[in-house]
């Protein structure tokens, strides 16, 4: 080997060295191999149409007397395995959630909204957390699929729980007027700067505020939120200041007069 040469050969080694190194790295990462997502992905979806299965089997032996109440929950437990299954179809495969996939109805979103926030009293007791509501008498129907609603409501309220620091309140408020309704959730957490409410939305974003407690964020549930609401024909969006806690709400269109009779979420 000539002196000419010797410097290249000894950039061509350190490049293979280096390269090994990253090659280490890679096979080091926690990555699911096709087979695995494959697998699992069949396995939830026995469970999840074994589910199905079952409630339609409750569903038509229940008698005529039955509450409506109970049916309501168990079509909208029904409907929460349909996406399910169909969100556990996506595992891998280039699918999406369409609006034909959503079930809408007539909701009184006052009810709903009463009904998810009485489940998360214990949540909220357990970080000794104030959760209210508060809503006028009067809010009209919204046109939308109750268990979207839900699952939206669900994301928002989790996250007030988890960023805000024990002994805090969380007030959940609801308006209405002649075109839509707006949902809103304000809590007492650290808040977010222009950069970081920039960033919301998005999948897999992870923002500097840490958790005061319970799970860490998957940094996927505002955009589910997002998803959901531009499903249904909404629209959500967060206001918030570091230090002043943030305040995220969602607004979703009225029924018009013709349609269905209210239900609760």
């Amino acid at each position: 080997m000539t002196d000419a040469t010797a410097p290249v050969a000894a950039a061509i080694t350190r490049a293979q060295e280096q390269l090994q190194t990253a090659l280490a790295a890679l096979a080091a990462l926690p990555v699911v191999e096709a087979a695995t997502l494959a697998m699992t992905r069949h396995a939830l979806h026995n469970y999840l149409a074994l589910t199905g299965m079952t409630l339609e089997v409750v569903l038509r032996d229940l008698g005529p007397a039955t509450d409506p109440a109970i049916l309501n929950w168990l079509h909208a437990l029904q409907h929460v395995t349909d996406l399910m299954a169909h969100t556990v179809r996506r595992l891998g495969a280039p699918s999406t959630l369409a609006p034909e996939h959503l079930a809408f109805e007539r909701i009184d979103l006052a009810l709903g909204v009463a009904r998810v926030c009485e489940f998360f009293h214990r949540q909220a007791a357990r970080k000794h957390l104030t959760l209210t509501v508060e809503a006028p008498q009067a809010i009209p129907a919204v046109w939308t699929d109750r268990v979207a609603v839900a699952t939206v409501l669900t994301n928002l309220l989790s996250n007030a729980i988890k960023y805000s620091p024990p002994g805090m309140a969380i007030r959940v408020t609801l308006e209405g007027d002649a075109t839509g309704v707006t949902c809103a959730v304000q809590d007492e957490g650290p808040g977010l700067d222009a950069a970081e409410q920039a960033q919301l939305f998005q999948r897999g974003v992870r923002l500097s505020p840490q958790p005061t407690g319970g799970e860490a964020s998957t940094g996927y549930g505002l955009a589910v939120a997002q998803e959901l609401i531009d499903l249904v024909g909404g629209s959500i969006w967060c206001r918030s200041m570091p230090g002043q806690g943030a305040c995220f709400a969602f607004r979703l269109p009225v029924a018009s007069a013709g349609e269905a009779e209210p239900a609760g979420t």
